[in-house]
């Protein structure tokens, strides 16, 4: 690598094409063959016994470099150029190591290195920014969270819409499962291309299980809250009416699928039922609140609050639920490289230069959620090790290779999806979890451990990216969850020793479809065929249920 860095920018110009003819013609042209081919032979014997001894590489080699030495003291031993009578000053001559080093730290911008920079955060940002800041520095994942949320420009403030029919589709009139895609693909580029026609710029359209299944795949969410919750009354767990809290409720379609189940099939829990949904996007709250007001029915035990459930501090005494369909993907990642010989990590952080060019730094870890996480993780899955420190072995081994990194590849890691998980433990003791997110992605960011996908439409065109360090609020960050390891971190962060014995019990994980075979009704998303979207798409997600 470094080598053809170097033949990129010059550093091995001087050598190398010398040693490089030297060699073609030593292996290609043999003084046997240029001297027999149309001569006699005798006479070509003869002319090679006057020809000196042949010289081997280093020879050569060292002939070459002598004489380039001697070039160079006799250049600058001759007499200097003299201008108005004055001997022209001739700046010392640099050794190859000091070019080279001047090479490698050349700016990777064309802005001024040296304008003083500010450290901020996100919520600093969301405070005093009204367009992408400059000149600053934050960690990754305050970069991500600014990118994502921040109300003046972020991608959930500026550009995401969620794919949504106001009728869910009649499966039973589609032949089989590529008729409905074919008719959901081209529903999805119309409303896409009316976007882009009314608002005159490319607006980014997704679409979720929710929106696609409605209203089945939510009535399987509230069955499976439903049944868990009789269970709970009839072993005396408690006797708490029913209460659900919906954290990143999208257009708030799953809200009123939930209630609406519970409705028509538990009317006496029903009629005691709370929901909360917990939205930290302006716009979203909005369209829940519209989408609520314009229902047939309205729920008058349904609210909506515009928080960030990260930010939440009141105590919820009572038992509930709570419910997070694709939002742990979204929650935004630290960065840390670990140290090759000692294995400590590093913390990220993000230059956003005068020209908005950005660079990514490395510290020793100072942020306390990237120090509890980490201590947290080692503690809850001591099994667990990070695919990016390989094992001692492969580390001394690599230590003997010449120019090796003293870092490891860098690993995305779900602080602030930890965070979630402290206020659920500390603000919700006595909750059931039912979370559900992608476990697997495809094109996402090469070279890092868990790392996102980065991606934003370009005239009707998905374009992945290969960092997260882009504009903010023009590209749609979002990342896999291990499922596994997010387990371990729930029983120990949420289920200490109290909840268990109070009967809550610890986590499991299971597929989208275990969870839908178990508690869809598989009937109403089946096709004439009998394949069945509902069971078959979304097969890169998992669901932790507590």
């Amino acid at each position: 690598m470094l080598v053809s860095y170097l033949q990129r920018t010059g550093g091995l110009r001087k050598l190398q094409p010398v040693v490089s003819s030297r060699w073609q013609q030593r292996t290609l042209k043999t003084p046997r063959m240029l001297k027999t081919r149309g001569t006699d032979p005798k006479k070509a014997d003869k002319e090679e016994e006057k020809k000196p001894p042949h010289k081997g590489y280093f020879d050569e080699l060292r002939e070459t470099i002598s004489r380039w030495q001697q070039s160079t003291l006799n250049t600058q031993d001759a007499d200097p150029k003299k201008v108005d009578g004055k001997e022209e000053e001739r700046p010392p001559r640099k050794g190859y190591f000091e070019e080279l080093r001047e090479i490698m730290l050349m700016p990777l911008t064309s802005a001024d290195p040296n304008i003083p920079t500010k450290r901020v955060t996100a919520k600093y940002c969301a405070q005093k920014f009204t367009a992408p800041p400059r000149n600053v520095t934050m960690l990754s994942s305050d970069f991500i969270d600014d990118s994502l949320y921040n109300p003046a420009y972020g991608y959930f403030s500026k550009q995401a819409l969620i794919f949504s029919l106001r009728e869910g589709y009649d499966f039973s009139s589609f032949r089989d499962s590529s008729a409905f895609m074919d008719v959901m693909g081209d529903q999805y580029k119309e409303i896409e291309r009316e976007l882009d026609d009314v608002r005159g710029i490319t607006r980014q359209l997704w679409h979720t299980s929710t929106e696609i299944f409605k209203p089945w795949y939510g009535y399987a969410i509230a069955k499976h809250i439903a049944e868990q919750y009789m269970a709970d009354r009839k072993a005396n767990v408690h006797d708490d009416p029913l209460v659900v809290y919906e954290v990143g409720g999208g257009n708030g379609t799953l809200m009123m699928n939930i209630l609406d189940y519970i409705r028509n099939n538990e009317p006496a829990v029903y009629s005691q039922m709370e929901y909360r949904l917990v939205e930290i996007s302006p716009k979203l709250a909005r369209q829940q609140l519209i989408k609520h007001g314009s229902n047939n029915f309205v729920h008058a035990n349904a609210k909506v609050i515009n928080q960030s459930i990260l930010d939440w501090s009141t105590l919820e005494s009572r038992a509930c639920f709570v419910v997070a369909m694709e939002l742990l993907d979204n929650f935004p990642h630290d960065v840390v490289r670990y140290d090759y010989d000692t294995g400590e990590p590093y913390q990220g952080i993000v230059r956003v230069y005068d020209d908005s060019e950005y660079e990514d730094n490395y510290e020793p870890v100072t942020d306390p959620t990237i120090r509890s996480y980490l201590a947290a993780r080692k503690q809850a899955a001591p099994e667990y090790k990070t695919p990016a420190l390989p094992s001692d072995l492969h580390r001394r081994l690599r230590r003997q290779l010449p120019l090796a990194p003293n870092m490891t590849k860098i690993e995305f890691i779900p602080t602030h999806a930890f965070r979630f998980l402290q206020v659920l433990g500390k603000f919700f003791p006595r909750h059931r979890a039912v979370l559900g997110d992608f476990y697997m992605l495809p094109d996402t960011v090469p070279g890092a451990v868990d790392a996102p996908v980065v991606q934003t439409r370009l005239k009707g065109t998905m374009v992945p990216c290969d960092t997260y360090m882009v504009r903010p609020g023009w590209f749609d960050i979002f990342f896999p969850t291990n499922f596994e390891l997010l387990r371990s971190m729930y029983n120990a962060t949420c289920r200490a020793p109290a909840s268990t014995a109070a009967g809550l019990g610890r986590a499991r994980v299971c597929t989208q479809a275990e969870f839908v075979k178990q508690y869809g009704d598989l009937s109403k998303t089946a096709t004439r065929s009998g394949e069945n979207p509902m069971l078959e798409f979304y097969g890169n997600n998992k669901f932790l249920l507590s």
